[in-house]
């Protein structure tokens, strides 16, 4: 029989392996993957699961990576499209762009407030694929002609090494409208490749994330929409577009809750799959851990 009673095994994985009538009794198994082990008659008496610290920082930098990137895009694209016209062929951007945020937001309060049902998934992946088309499209519309303007800055000598990256940036640069909307559709494609992991805590938080944003972004529009009516002295309609603003203001709070629901609820330690008859959780903390699918085992059997 195994032994690793009282040991650190934080972050460590056990993944389909087979580690039968084996002793963890009081083991530090935060941030452990047992998905599809074989772990019958196994005792986790007073073991401490859930998130370790490095999952937690992972989803800290996560929450903060993505707020960053997209708000960046998604703050250009805003501020770029107000006050153009909406019905202009030119600038079909225009109304696509507000279209999809407004759709973002309604599907990501929909899956906040349906985060266990079919509903709910399929709400995810709308969001998921709404802001993904958004970050695609500005990505390709403004970063060529950032990253050109950062390396290569007027009247400043670089090396003709370089000369290919920069007709490069300015080819992107010049037909960035044209390429952006190319990019749209591959912004979706990248995200209905990742929603293969939504069972997984950085795919639910990171479309939380975005929905958030999204939902800001177009409590931010309403805003600007209420302002020009009522500067217009035009009251009625600016009371009128002052409670879809401060419905997309409610829905934006209903998306940060489902972020903060994500985090709370995050797998730390995943008994997933694992063959579990017989084992012992006497008296274990087990917070944040996910036992779905778990063979010979109910949650309810816990003292």
């Amino acid at each position: 029989m195994t032994h690793f009673i009282n040991r650190d095994l934080r972050n460590r994985s056990f993944r389909k392996k087979n580690f039968a009538l084996t002793n963890f009794r009081g083991a530090d198994i935060r941030g452990c993957d047992f998905t599809g082990a074989i772990l019958s008659g196994s005792d986790f008496s007073d073991v401490k699961a859930g998130l370790s610290l490095r999952q937690k920082i992972y989803l800290g930098v996560l929450i903060i990576a993505i707020s960053v990137f997209a708000g960046d895009v998604m703050s250009r694209l805003l501020f770029n499209t107000i006050g153009q016209p909406p019905l202009d062929l030119k600038t079909i951007h225009v109304p696509l762009f507000y279209a999809i945020v407004n759709l973002a937001g309604i599907s990501s309060a929909i899956a906040a407030l349906n985060i266990k049902t079919k509903l709910g998934r399929i709400s995810t992946i709308v969001t998921g694929a709404s802001v993904s088309a958004i970050l695609g499209f500005g990505v390709a519309f403004f970063y060529p002609g950032l990253l050109s303007y950062s390396i290569f800055p007027p009247n400043k000598w670089y090396p003709e090494s370089l000369e290919w990256l920069n007709q490069s940036l300015s080819f992107l640069d010049e037909r960035n409208t044209t390429i952006a909307i190319a990019s749209a559709p591959l912004g979706v494609g990248i995200m209905l490749l990742l929603s293969r992991f939504r069972q997984r805590t950085s795919f639910k938080v990171g479309v939380s994330v975005l929905g958030a944003i999204a939902n800001y972004i177009a409590t931010f529009f309403w805003s600007t929409i209420v302002s020009a009516f009522f500067g217009n002295q035009n009251s009625t309609l600016g009371i009128g577009f002052s409670i879809v603003a401060v419905i997309y203001l409610g829905l934006t709070f209903i998306s940060l809750n489902r972020i903060i629901y994500e985090l709370q609820h995050a797998v730390g330690t995943s008994f997933r799959g694992a063959e579990l008859t017989h084992a012992k959780f006497e008296y274990a903390n087990l917070r944040n851990t996910d036992f779905s699918k778990a063979i010979g085992f109910s949650p309810f059997e816990i003292k």
